[in-house]
């Protein structure tokens, strides 16, 4: 049975309180905004191993999550990381210090780091090598824009962004790595990629991993998941889980998993 990752990322949206409140909710599943939505739910539901579960908040609830999900079944994860592990650089967060919270995750170069802060994928190779370096697994985003799809440009440019990254981050450091396909058009915008869309895309990006690191990585698709299409995402054979964006805000998420362990 192969392993389906369910990530949630909350971008800049919870503050501290909210946070809290929010890894509670996930943590015991017991609200009653949870019980209404699954029944009898708790977390001894999920399956560790077969279905592990990150939680991505943003930098200044990180240390309250990982104190509140020490020693329980999720994982913690940061929305990104500097390639350096310490130095001059203002209002950036290095890896080690993301390692010393308690992270063992952390999210690189998903497209809104791309589009408002000029990542490239040299840049996000270096991210991704610094994670390594300092015992974080690094979920690479990659992902085609409506223009790039609609001139039929998907598999050229998500193989051109894994070859960038990986010009800085080595072929052997890939095979440490987790995908995530994310369609720059899908991304809150409602309008996810079918299952079948998603699976012929996770096909592609493993088989190139698979030639330049001999390593099938896992792949996990992203944009506009819900609790109504995360079932058809990981039924397919090369969807290796879900990276989570909006739904990951309410209990919506909690479903989700559910639905990614069943």
């Amino acid at each position: 049975m192969k392993k389906n990752y369910v990530v949630g990322n909350w971008k800049m949206t919870a503050s501290v309180s909210e946070g809290i409140s929010l890894a509670r909710l996930i943590q015991s599943g017991s609200s009653s905004e949870a019980l209404d939505l699954l029944g009898d739910y708790n977390t001894e539901y999920y399956n560790h191993d077969l279905v592990p579960i990150v939680i991505c908040p943003p930098f200044p609830v990180l240390s309250e999550v990982a104190r509140l999900f020490h020693d329980t079944r999720f994982y913690v994860g940061a929305q990104d990381c500097h390639y350096h592990d310490k130095g001059a650089f203002t209002g950036d967060v290095s890896p080690a210090m993301l390692a010393e919270l308690g992270c063992t995750w952390v999210i690189v170069g998903h497209s809104e780091r791309r589009r408002y802060h000029s990542e490239t994928n040299q840049v996000i190779g270096k991210k991704a090598a610094a994670a390594l370096r300092n015992g974080l697994t690094p979920i690479i985003c990659i992902g085609e824009n409506q223009d790039e799809r609609r001139q039929g440009r998907t598999e050229a440019v998500l193989i051109e962004q894994i070859d960038g990254i990986v010009s800085e981050l080595g072929h052997e450091s890939l095979q440490k790595c987790v995908i995530a396909y994310e369609p720059v058009w899908a991304i809150g915008t409602g309008n996810a990629a079918t299952s079948n869309q998603a699976a012929s895309v996770h096909s592609t990006v493993k088989q190139h991993c698979l030639t330049i690191c001999g390593e099938q990585l896992p792949v996990l698709y992203g944009g506009s998941v819900t609790p109504d299409n995360a079932r058809d995402f990981v039924s397919m054979a090369d969807i290796d889980g879900v990276l989570v964006g909006g739904a990951s805000l309410s209990s919506d998420f909690l479903s989700i998993a559910i639905a990614a362990g069943a």
